[in-house]
């Protein structure tokens, strides 16, 4: 395990330099990764930082077609005006149930006050590192920089998220400059969250490269909550890698409340053992581009994914969802439950996808996608499938999509209530099935207040 005493590193930040995916930039990321050193941010090889961006500019020569509706191109991103940097600086020890981001954080994040055992907290690419290390003494909890040093994150990190498997696995890979490594040990059951924070950082907009590893072992219990807030303009592009051992679970809870300028592209995966459980809990609240990938290898005999996402693009905004759940191991199970709602000009966009393997006999699985569209100009649309290689086992998937049910809004305005406040009330209501099945009344409660705020932004959609 590694111990969070022996990283005792000096303060320090690189030089912060105009973006952009290539090779000249990358030559420069690495001298300056390697002029800071062990105060950096870097976890990656310089090996593996090459292979990332060569796999990136590969990928990115097959051109995929463009979405007649999104406003962003994949393979034209704009990186004007955005910057990459990485360090550290030292902060006052992290409280234990107060707000997490610490003291030096611009913003008001009243939503972080929830209890914790401990966490990790980045403003933009820099880590904040406490003085003073809290929380359950059992757990590693560290920058991802410290762990690689150590060499404990080198058996994962890369291994379950691949740079060959996705474009933007590839460029986070390349360009890494932040990261957190936690492990819970075997037999550990934890009574409150771990929490890892993103927040946004003063000054001009950063170009962020987050990786995540997370070891939980045999017969575990954890709950882990990844929190975005802030950073306008930002261009955030990382990696989540969970490693879950036989017998354990971790509910692993994403609130991402980022600016509506800010664009989002992160790639979570899961490893499941015999008997292991990963419940992904997802909201999607915020961004003017918004990708996000899950994806659960079910590799052991009776491994579980429980999925629950939801996500509300507004203004401008898009918000692309990829889902796929792959059954390896005989009796496994996958259930999913996917809300996405779309005003003004927004557009959502989900994949789901459920591979059952030749070996995952008994097998069940069951794939439910939903959308809601609250404006004339709004879009989206749901694309579920399923490939079933062997017999004997249970599977189905649905989609809807479509508006507010005139019926419903007659019903309750017959209760006296407006019809712009019948329209908040059964939008709200639409997400429920997801948030019910989040972990916790306090995190339910945050997921509930923020949609509400974000419908109040809307309000002139809604008629008096």
């Amino acid at each position: 395990m590694v111990q969070r005493a022996a990283f005792d590193m000096a303060a320090s930040r690189t030089e912060s330099i105009p973006f952009s995916p290539t090779v000249a930039m990358l030559d420069f990321v690495i001298d300056e990764l390697d002029d800071i050193g062990a105060a950096g941010g870097g976890a990656v090889s310089i090996a593996q930082r090459r292979a990332g961006l060569a796999s990136y500019l590969d990928l990115a020569r097959k051109r995929a077609s463009r979405h007649v509706r999104f406003r962003h191109d994949y393979e034209d991103l704009d990186f004007d005006d955005i910057f990459w940097s990485s360090g550290r600086t030292r902060v006052a020890a992290l409280p234990e149930a107060r707000p997490m981001p610490a003291i030096g954080i611009a913003g008001d994040a009243p939503s972080l006050a929830v209890a914790n055992v401990g966490g990790i907290v980045h403003a933009g690419s820099t880590y904040l590192q406490p003085t003073l290390a809290r929380g359950d003494g059992r757990l590693t909890i560290v920058a991802l920089a410290d762990a690689a040093r150590s060499g404990a994150s080198r058996d994962l990190l890369g291994r379950i998220a691949r740079i060959e498997d996705d474009r933007f696995i590839a460029l986070a890979t390349a360009f890494q400059n932040c990261g957190a490594y936690i492990d819970v040990p075997s037999g550990v059951a934890l009574d409150a969250p771990i929490q890892i924070v993103w927040t946004g950082a003063p000054g001009a907009p950063q170009a962020i490269f987050p990786q995540s590893v997370i070891r939980i072992g045999a017969n575990a219990r954890a709950t882990i909550v990844e929190r975005h807030v802030g950073n306008v303009e930002a261009f955030v592009c990382g990696t989540v890698e969970i490693e879950i051992a036989a017998g354990a679970r971790v509910d692993y809870v994403v609130v991402q409340e980022i600016d509506d300028g800010a664009r989002m592209i992160v790639s979570r995966a899961a490893r499941c053992a015999n008997g292991a459980t990963i419940a992904w809990h997802l909201a999607e609240l915020g961004g003017a581009l918004v990708r996000s990938s899950v994806a659960s290898d079910l590799a052991g005999e009776a491994a579980t994914v429980e999925l629950n996402e939801l996500a509300f693009a507004r203004g401008f905004g898009n918000v692309d969802l990829r889902i796929a759940s792959q059954h390896v191991g005989a009796r496994s199970i996958s259930q999913s439950i996917v809300r996405a709602a779309a005003i003004d000009r927004g557009v959502g966009r989900i994949f789901g996808d459920v591979t059952i393997g030749t070996g995952a006999h008994r097998s069940d699985a069951a794939l439910r996608i939903d959308g809601l569209v609250l404006s004339r100009d709004a879009y989206v649309e749901a694309i579920p499938s399923l490939e079933i290689a062997t017999n004997d086992i249970a599977a189905a998937h649905a989609a809807t999509i479509g508006s507010l049910d005139e019926e419903q809004l007659f019903y309750v305005r017959t209760r006296g209530i407006s019809r712009g406040r019948a329209e908040r009330m059964l939008a709200l209501a639409f997400f429920e099935p997801a948030i019910a099945r989040f972990p916790g009344d306090a995190l339910r409660d945050e997921v509930r207040t923020a949609l509400d705020k974000r419908l109040d932004d809307v309000a002139d959609t809604f008629a008096s």
